[in-house]
């Protein structure tokens, strides 16, 4: 039994479809709403202008710079990151917890394969998935810069910006097996992802209202800023290196407690 291709095998088709949602999320907005945003701009300011302040700051508009493709994109990666942590904690969740739900862990982990190599593989096919998938949004992302960007170009900040989602992806995925491995039931996979994502999105939104800095250290939407990335060229170094400590944390631990917990009894 390869767990590797069995995991890849269950889980691509959920990826798949998470896949498809972003990129269409994304040119969607992309292709649609920010040539209406251009073209009705004193329109639109004088309607946010309307709106509490709390409100336009709570979803990701900031009037300085939305109305250009590198702010538009990181007004919009606010929902790409809600997307893509519901995905990649539904990964995480779903391989690490799948002998749980389906009472079969005995089974699994008393055959000739040590935990490790098992905890491994599961781990590689939740990145080779999660990958993948931002190797897409990635090409869409880059596509759709070029045909609708004005001059001078940036490609490698575009890049830069892009990637943000592959790296809170990871965070999530991260969050994810730990809350499988450490879990005693996950009843609903997809119900806990859905949670943890927006528990992400409400700390996200509460950090735009409160400009609270320490708040920033347990928002993991914020770790990785498309807008630092478009405006700077370069992620904020603490919250990078804070993304980085708690994913690798969060994987270290739920690799302990996988390759050491004793078997619950079914």
């Amino acid at each position: 039994m390869n767990v590797f291709r069995f995991e890849l095998r269950r889980a691509w088709v959920g990826a798949a479809v998470w896949t498809l949602a972003l990129i269409g999320l994304l040119s969607g907005l992309i292709t649609a709403a920010l040539p209406a945003f251009l073209e009705s701009r004193t329109g639109v300011e004088n309607m946010l202008a309307n709106f509490p302040p709390a409100f336009t700051a709570a979803f990701g508009m900031q009037m300085d710079n939305l109305f250009s493709f590198a702010g538009f994109y990181a007004f919009g990666f606010l929902y790409y990151s809600l997307f893509g942590a519901i995905m990649a904690a539904s990964i995480g969740l779903d391989l690490f917890s799948r002998e749980k739900r389906d009472k079969c862990m005995d089974f699994l982990l008393t055959k000739p394969r040590a935990r490790s190599r098992v905890f491994c593989e599961k781990l590689l096919a939740a990145l080779v998935l999660i990958l993948a998938s931002n190797a897409l949004f990635i090409a869409a992302s880059l596509a759709l810069y070029y045909a609708y960007a004005p001059a001078p170009l940036m490609p490698e900040r575009a890049l830069l910006a892009a990637s943000a989602l592959l790296l809170t992806e990871l965070v999530f995925l991260a969050i994810g097996s730990f809350a499988a491995v450490f879990a005693r039931k996950v009843r609903s996979v997809s119900g806990t992802a859905t949670a943890i994502g927006f528990g992400g999105f409400i700390l996200s939104a509460l950090h735009s209202i409160l400009e609270e800095d320490k708040l920033r250290y347990i928002t993991p939407n914020k770790y990785f800023d498309a807008a630092k990335a478009f405006f700077d060229g370069a992620f904020e170094p603490n919250y990078a290196l804070t993304g980085a400590v708690l994913t690798l944390g969060l994987i270290v631990a739920a690799y302990v407690r996988y390759t050491r917990a004793d078997i619950p009894a079914l």
